[in-house]
């Protein structure tokens, strides 16, 4: 018996090992290339193939990351085409999670300079440009989500994810590739991604981590030298930059960014799958169902030597009861601490209210994002790195934000440039700190030929349990109407009308829901109109006419906006409701420099009155290319007729939906009380390029006419319709948008205009909404 097993001993020694085959699987970076990456993961899975590491680099880290930690093709797919990885590299915030009370109104800046004043003015440090194209307050909150719960399960260690995984980033410091093997996976996945200017880097140990494709976008090395797999699959969908022309810059930038990668694979380690795309753009995602076909299809065309070099095999059924078992064991988001550095005492407990209002409280991950979008509404902070880190004890979370306060002084320069004269000039700056409360002091002004205003506005938040703003605006402003020579008329009809306005004002605002805002407004005016009441004028012998008020008033508005522009937009929805109520004098004094028994005598007139108006905007989108806006605005005032006509018409509700109807005066959209309607149909020719229609129609409840004495009286209800309409080519910028249109308006008749525009045409707040 000893004999037999003396040589069973000797056998086993002499015999190779027998061991399970390994398989390894290297995907590169590339963009939205790298989409064919799943399409192969699918092949294999369907054709039993066994995965057993994956090490990625860039979108090869994000694909390779999403399947170590257990999700399946079909679960990539949905994710990928889904609205919430759009917001990934569009920036764009959930509408639900749109917080308007913190929302400042839209100023009409080119470029925003931020300036520290933290220490002396010796450390001022002007910002001009954004760190990064897309903006990461989506992708920031989206990788705690997605990955802090397999960071929680595999305890900060790569090798215990569904799938060991390895991560390829850059320390462009240092001159080297980082492969990353524990910490948290979503900053590990963030980093690998980081493409230079496109998305902005993360801080890993202190180091400050970038795109792993600048120093090996294909990490076979990695793999071999990490996991030791008896065989790799690869999948190159990227190339070395070729020779740069002199006026290809993307060209030129990528020559000087990314060092040359070997993409080749010995047919000794394994297998390699290569891909050539010269038409597909590094942020083409949305060509999902092409580009993992093609991997596909590639991955079955070669399964027959797939199998004839690995024989191992998994059936479809074995991973997916594998991996259910593995997300069985992910622990639930419940969060009970939250941990916050880069802002004082202060500013924390600003913060931590946000989220909740003790450590005893448990709090869920949409409790977190409610708070993260409302802290990041605010302007004085710029940017909140969340992590979650998992307490086995009492199998919680806690949450670490690493919070980052924006520089305290803000100046801004912008405006508008305009074919039609109607030119703007921007200016603005403010001042904004964070303590226990949140303070803001702006001041804007415009010039131009147009509209003129300078504008001081203080404005004060408190983190009470139901949060309130209250602000103060001292405003100055005029606005010289005029009127264009027509496109197809050799008629000039100048409109020397102009208005004056100072005002003080006092609002307390208060959430509304998440979207909107409710308002409460106290102010006094001055307001001042200069007209003159006949086309034919001798300057010689007449001044303006003029007509002054000075008016007491109260209001109460409810409004919100999810518009994704602050011109031109293509989403979204805005929505105004107001209820004001107003009281004062009215003065009258003549023009003529002459007086004679018709010069009218000086006027003064005691009046209250009502006025309520409602607007909506919103689009919708039709198809991919083509979206279908609607505009709703009615308006009703009790106001009385002024001293003359051109007087109540100068203070009569307007009807002004298009940027070029705002700086026109056209005395046929002006009445007391009237229904707008419009449609706006938009074919986005790209992402920033629209073709846009723009077409309303306005109906005067009461149309105010004048009668032969240069008085105004109402004629019959319902008997007066006016419509414009308008066609631009806009294309949408960072910094602004350009606007080539053409528009016709039905009275007065042959009302024709073109004309080009850049920037933004948006003026402030006025005493009457």
């Amino acid at each position: 018996m000893k004999h037999y097993l003396y040589i069973l001993f000797l056998l086993f020694l002499l015999l190779p090992p027998i061991h399970a085959q390994k398989v390894g699987l290297v995907l590169s970076g590339g963009g939205a290339k790298g989409l064919t990456h799943i399409g192969i993961i699918r092949a294999l899975e369907e054709n039993g193939i066994p995965i057993d590491y994956i090490a990625g680099t860039s979108m090869g880290a994000i694909v390779g990351s999403l399947y170590a930690m257990g999700y399946s093709p079909d679960e990539m797919e949905a994710l990928l085409k889904s609205d919430d990885f759009k917001r990934w590299y569009s920036g764009n915030v959930e509408e639900k999670y749109i917080y308007y009370f913190k929302k400042n109104p839209p100023t009409p800046e080119f470029i925003n300079i931020r300036i520290s004043l933290k220490d002396s003015l010796k450390n001022v440090k002007p910002q001009f440009l954004p760190t990064s194209i897309v903006d990461p307050i989506q992708m920031n909150i989206v990788f705690l989500q997605l990955f802090g719960q397999a960071t929680a399960a595999s305890k900060a260690n790569f090798d215990s994810l569904y799938i060991p995984f390895r991560c390829i980033a850059s320390d462009v410091y240092n001159k080297r590739p980082l492969i990353l093997k524990k910490g948290d996976l979503g900053d590990a996945v963030r980093a690998s991604m980081s493409f230079p200017a496109m998305f902005k880097p993360i801080e890993i140990d202190s180091i400050l981590a970038y795109d792993g494709g600048i120093y090996n976008n294909f990490p076979v090395n990695v793999m071999r030298d990490t996991f030791h797999p008896d065989i790799i699959i690869g999948s190159a969908v990227s190339a070395n930059p070729g020779k740069p022309k002199e006026g290809d810059i993307m060209g030129q930038l990528e020559n000087m960014i990314m060092q040359k990668t070997d993409y080749s694979l010995p047919d000794s380690l394994g297998i390699l799958m290569t891909f050539k795309y010269d038409d597909v753009n590094l942020m083409d995602f949305q060509r999902f169902d092409e580009l993992h076909d093609i991997g596909y299809k590639r991955a079955i065309e070669m399964m027959d030597s797939i199998k004839s070099r690995i024989h191992r095999r998994i059936t479809p059924e074995q991973v997916k009861v594998k991996r259910l078992a593995y997300k069985s064991n992910l622990p639930d988001f419940r969060f009970k601490r939250v941990n916050i550095t880069g802002a004082n005492e202060r500013q924390k407990q600003y913060i931590q209210k946000e989220f909740h209002e003790n450590d005893f409280d448990v709090f869920t991950m949409e409790d977190i994002k409610r708070a993260y979008f409302r802290l990041l509404s605010d302007n004085i902070i710029s940017e909140i790195i969340p992590h979650a880190v998992y307490n086995e004890k009492d199998q919680t979370y806690d949450l670490n934000l690493q919070v980052k306060m924006e520089a305290n002084l803000s100046v801004r320069v912008g405006g508008n440039v305009s074919s039609s004269g109607s030119n703007q000039v921007y200016f603005g700056a403010s001042y904004q700190n964070l303590n226990y409360y949140s303070k803001e002091f702006n001041f804007d002004g415009q010039l131009g030929r147009v509209y003129n205003n300078v504008q001081l506005a203080a404005r004060i938040d408190f983190p009470t349990k139901l949060p309130t703003s209250y602000k103060f605006i001292a405003s100055i402003s005029t606005f010289d109407y005029f009127k264009e020579a027509k496109f197809f008329s050799n008629k000039d009809n100048p409109a020397f009308n102009k208005k004056r306005e100072e005002f003080v004002k006092l609002k307390v605002s208060l959430p509304f829901l998440s979207r909107k805002k409710a308002e409460f407004g106290v102010g006094i005016a001055r307001m001042e109109d200069r007209y003159f009441q006949t086309n034919i004028i001798d300057f010689s012998e007449t001044k303006h006419d003029k007509s002054t008020y000075s008016i007491f008033g109260g209001s109460i508005v409810l409004e919100g906006s999810t518009l994704n522009a602050r011109q031109f937009a293509t989403q979204g929805s805005r929505e105004k409701m107001a209820a004001q109520i107003f009281t004062g004098t009215e003065h009258f004094r003549s023009g003529a420099s002459k007086v004679t028994k018709d010069t009218p005598e000086p006027y003064k007139k005691v009046q209250s009155w009502l006025q309520v108006s409602y607007q909506n905007e919103t689009y919708h989108k039709v198809s991919p290319k083509f979206t279908l806006g609607a505009y709703l605005e009615a308006y009703y005032s009790s106001r009385n007729f002024s001293n003359n006509y051109t007087a109540t018409l100068m203070q009569a509700g307007e009807f002004t939906p298009t940027a070029h109807s705002k700086v026109t005066y056209n005395e046929a959209f002006r009445a007391n009380q009237y229904a707008g309607v419009g449609a706006m149909p938009i074919y986005q020719l790209s992402e920033s390029f629209q073709l846009r229609g723009e077409f309303y129609g306005f109906v005067p409840i009461f149309p105010i006419k004048k009668d032969e004495y240069g008085q105004a009286y109402y004629g019959k209800a319902f008997t007066k319709f006016e419509y414009l309409g308008e066609i631009s080519l806009v294309f949408q910028l960072s910094f602004g948008s350009i606007s080539a249109y053409v528009n016709h308006y039905s009275s007065p008749s042959n009302d024709w205009n073109v004309g080009l525009t850049l920037g933004w045409q948006l003026f402030n707040s006025r005493f009457i909404e």
